[in-house]
């Protein structure tokens, strides 16, 4: 996944109800950095962005029934 779509389903995620800041303190990535990152005010560093893809991989939101 690139950095583009990562950005978007970060987006989606948090839209959906996940805090950032909880997603930051799963992953060890700082919250001004995921916040810039998700304003699109830079890129995460691959070593990064993978962590966030794999946590964000994980995530499942529930829907109301």
């Amino acid at each position: 996944m690139n950095q583009e779509e990562l950005r978007n389903k970060l987006i989606s995620i948090v839209d959906s109800g996940l805090n950032a800041r909880a997603i930051a303190d799963h992953t060890k990535i700082s919250y001004e950095s995921l916040a810039k990152y998700k304003q699109g005010k830079m890129y995460l560093i691959p070593a990064d962005a993978d962590k966030l893809e794999k946590y964000l991989s994980l995530v499942q939101i529930p829907t109301s029934i």
